[in-house]
C-alpha cells in the first residue's frame, strides 16, 4: 500500500471534511488522524485539541455546516499547506490549512489566516 503525500491527505482531508458536513458522519475524516493528533486554531478563543477523541468530540458538538474548498496547495514533504474558503465564497480566500503528517496520518492541523 503506497502512503500518500502531505498534499494528498489534505485534499483527502478537505473530501471526508465535505462528505461530513453532508451527511453529519466525520468519522471517515477522523480516521485520517493519527491518535494523539493536534487540531489547533490561530484564534486562540476557538483553541487547540488534542487526541483524535477530543477532536471527534468537537465535530460532534459543533459540526462544522461550511463545505471546504482549497487552492494553492504546496506540498512540504511530511507537511502540506493550502487556501481555504468556504463552498459558497469559493473565490474568497479565508485562511489557511497546514497539515503535518507522520506514518501516512495528519499528526497536526493548523487552521490559520
Amino acid at each position: 500500500m503506497q502512503i500518500m503525500t502531505a498534499a494528498e491527505l489534505l485534499q483527502k482531508y478537505v473530501l471526508l471534511h465535505n462528505y461530513g458536513v453532508e451527511t453529519g458522519d466525520f468519522g471517515p475524516m477522523l480516521e485520517l488522524f493519527a491518535d494523539d493528533a493536534v487540531f489547533e486554531f490561530e484564534n486562540p478563543r476557538i483553541g487547540t485539541f488534542w487526541g483524535v477523541k477530543i477532536i471527534a468530540g468537537v465535530f460532534r458538538r459543533q459540526q462544522p455546516d461550511s463545505m471546504l474548498v482549497i487552492s494553492n496547495i504546496e506540498d512540504r514533504g511530511e507537511a502540506a499547506r493550502a487556501d481555504y474558503g468556504d463552498e459558497a465564497n469559493a473565490t474568497v480566500r479565508q485562511g489557511t490549512i497546514t497539515i503535518d503528517m507522520e506514518n501516512g496520518r495528519i499528526k497536526k492541523l493548523f487552521i490559520g489566516k
